[in-house]
């Protein structure tokens, strides 16, 4: 039974693990092929994090990938993947050794074996999992995760980066509902702007002569690289090609988690409150409407349909004693 106390809006099943997979391969195209952005030094990278892993696709291709740069020297780089539920991971007989998913809520601290361990941690599309309310102290309990000088990589679109072109009635509705259902259960309609800032609002705790290489400054992150990269006009022919599958596929979802939970909200009224379901019922079957719009594909076939991915780089605080000496070593170790 959905309710609005259910903070994550998508359900657990096979189906909707094939969905998160394709929606990983599309990711990967509108991110130029990269799992990593260029940014980040991957040969320094021993232990990698991916927080709200889901199937856990993106750890599994990066453990996998012949062009990621392995450690000159000692043991293969480390793999861990949190999600708050273990329904969707891979089953642990398939994975190498070195690559493991454990459960955990990142609304509460992670346990004290893995702070400050990570050489990167990697977060996607978590703005229909997070509540408003928790931004501060999920970004805080990430960021715990990264070693001095490790980086975080974070990715996000929400309904509101989504448009058509020209504007249609049924993609207009689309986006309203799903925005509506998310501030229902207390989530970001928006989440960018608040993530970006967030991060670049820590600060690191400085003694009295320590120096930060990073920043020079007492910023916990320094921002690395911050972009907003479109379908709209990609370099990538199939991101054009694909744009239709992925709208169609989220949108489905999502505008069913709203239909569910009113459905559910709807089966409880008693027939006293004949005005309340009079009104959930004139809800429901608009939304209904615009659902098997949405699953013909009507606006996407009278209109084109694009959106937009925040992809945001930072990079953790190291913090030296001294900071007149070997600061340059500590900030760039690899040559």
């Amino acid at each position: 039974m959905a309710n609005v106390g259910t903070t994550y809006m998508l359900p657990r099943s096979t189906q909707e693990s094939q969905r998160l997979d394709a929606q990983h391969e599309y990711m990967r195209q509108i991110s130029y092929g990269h799992l990593i952005h260029p940014s980040i030094p991957t040969r320094q990278l021993k232990a990698v994090a991916d927080v709200a892993t889901g199937t856990g696709v993106w750890l599994r291709q990066l453990a996998e990938d012949s062009t990621f740069d392995r450690p000159a020297k000692g043991e293969p780089p480390y793999f861990v993947g949190f999600d708050i539920s273990p329904q969707q991971f891979p089953p642990a007989e398939a994975l190498p050794s070195n690559l493991t998913f454990t459960v955990h809520d990142f609304v509460n601290p992670f346990p004290a074996e893995y702070h400050d361990r990570f050489d990167l941690v990697n977060v996607r599309f978590v703005s229909y999992a997070m509540k408003r309310v928790d931004l501060d102290r999920v970004v805080q309990h990430i960021v715990q995760l990264i070693r001095p000088g490790g980086y975080l990589q974070w990715q996000e679109t929400d309904a509101s980066d989504s448009w058509a072109h020209p504007e249609t009635p049924t993609a207009t509705s689309c986006v309203n509902y799903v925005i509506a259902e998310k501030i229902d259960r207390g989530l970001l309609p928006g989440i960018a702007t608040p993530l970006v800032r967030t991060i670049l609002s820590m600060k690191a705790a400085l003694a009295d002569g320590q120096k930060n290489p990073i920043s020079w400054s007492d910023d916990l992150m320094r921002l690395v690289h911050l972009e907003t990269v479109s379908t709209l006009n990609h370099p990538s022919s199939a991101v054009g090609l694909g744009k239709k599958t992925a709208v169609i596929s989220a949108a489905t979802a999502l505008l069913k988690a709203r239909i569910s939970r009113k459905q559910d909200e709807f089966n409880s009224l008693s027939n006293s409150d004949s005005e309340k379901k009079k009104g959930l019922k004139e809800e429901l079957d608009s939304m209904n409407k615009t659902l098997e719009a949405v699953e013909r594909g009507d606006e996407t076939n009278s209109s084109s349909w694009d959106f937009d991915v925040t992809w945001i780089v930072a990079r953790k605080a190291i913090i030296l004693d001294d900071g007149n000496q070997g600061w340059m070593t500590a900030k760039k170790p690899w040559p």
